[in-house]
């Protein structure tokens, strides 16, 4: 979303920039509508159990993945912050987290016990049974959606018309008429986040794969979230040529390790090394930033260090900037995600598996995707 900003903020004006809380609402509202739908597929297993629980506990929680953008963008388009500005509960999150997700547990347990009594009927077919859970689910999102838009406010539908009357940069009057998908497309038209893909290092999984994360999305049958395994080495080199052609990078990374945010600071730099720390949960993937420059050694060709765009406001580094040593890029960077045009021909390869696997032409017919439920952290096991 960030790399979204920027070069969208590179054409903007004197208006703001675009309205995160636009897609903060639709966010929202469809990784409820998704919890939901996995609590219909999985009402059969005990609500002890360890998926069921897994699902439960962390079940809308802020950020996610590429694809997750992606199915936004596509589907709702985007807005500029004048159109729909923010509210207290987009900027601070937590109250409507926290009442959101009671809601939403509750509506799971009314689910479980409408599946119960639905399976229990022996006149009851799965496909009737299904519908009429689906029923349900649509009338306990009524709540949701009202919750929200009490909240946050009704935001703009994605093919509703809109003017957007701005000063450019040198002080002259303009005007933007369109739909938010119309909005979308045209600040994104060289570098679509739809052709983008993430390139991770995961040194527990075979590298030269295509991974799958398994149950985690936020448009029930959209995009799914994909990774191609691959050397730290090559998500260096995927982030120096895309840097190089303009294009900052969004990332994702252990934040808290060895770093120091505080105002003027914005150091990111370590010695330390050791790749079990992702399987004893002393290392994770826990936030994402942008990559906005690079020092490459002229001699060598290798990168030195990386300028770094943080969201926590010009107090955190130096004016919301750190910088990352490569080291630090090394141990504790699981994540970039890069448009197609910057990938090495294995990674190529890789990427048309991932377009056949969503259903366009290709010449892969059989993939190996391997399914992992957590994105870069310690994976539950389900038997």
């Amino acid at each position: 979303m960030s790399s979204i900003g920027s070069e969208y903020d590179r054409h903007q004006h004197r208006t703001g920039t675009s309205a995160r809380s636009y897609l903060f609402f639709w966010e929202k509202l469809n990784k409820s509508n998704y919890y939901l739908e996995l609590s219909i597929q999985n009402a059969d297993l005990p609500i002890d159990d360890r998926l069921v629980n897994f699902l439960a506990d962390d079940l809308i929680s802020n950020g996610g993945q590429l694809e997750m953008v992606v199915n936004l963008l596509e589907t709702y388009g985007l807005v500029s912050q004048p159109i729909y500005t923010k509210s207290f509960h987009s900027s601070a999150s937590s109250p409507i987290n926290v009442l959101l997700k009671m809601k939403l547990r509750e509506h799971a347990l009314t689910l479980r016990t409408l599946s119960s009594s639905l399976k229990a009927d022996p006149s009851v077919s799965q496909e009737s049974a299904i519908s009429t859970l689906r029923a349900k689910k649509e009338e306990l999102m009524q709540e949701v959606y009202s919750i929200m838009s009490a909240t946050l406010g009704v935001p703009p539908k994605p093919d509703a018309p809109f003017t957007l009357e701005y000063y450019t940069e040198d002080g002259k009057y303009a005007k933007w008429e369109g739909t938010p998908l119309q909005f979308y497309k045209a600040f994104t038209a060289k570098y679509s986040p739809a052709e983008s893909f993430s390139l991770i290092n995961d040194p527990r999984n075979d590298y030269g794969k295509l991974y799958i994360v398994d149950k985690l999305g936020n448009i029930w049958g959209g995009r799914p979230v994909l990774y191609v395994n691959t050397q730290i080495d090559d998500l260096k080199q995927a982030v120096v040529r895309s840097i190089k052609a303009g294009q900052p990078v969004f990332f994702g990374c252990d934040v808290g390790q060895f770093s120091d945010s505080g105002k003027g600071v914005g150091i990111m730099d370590t010695d330390y090394l050791d790749y079990e720390r992702l399987q004893t949960n002393e290392s994770a993937m826990t936030h994402a930033m942008v990559i906005s420059g690079v020092h490459v050694d002229e001699k060598t060709g290798r990168p030195v260090r990386f300028k770094v765009e943080n969201s926590w406001g010009e107090d955190s580094g130096v004016q919301g900037f750190n910088v990352m040593s490569e080291k630090w890029f090394d141990q504790f960077v699981f994540q970039v995600v890069v448009h197609k045009s910057f990938l090495r021909r294995q990674e190529w390869l890789l990427l048309k598996a991932i377009v056949a696997y969503l259903g366009t032409a290709s010449k892969f017919t059989e993939l190996e995707i391997t399914p992992v439920l957590s994105p870069v952290v310690t994976a539950l096991q389900h038997d």
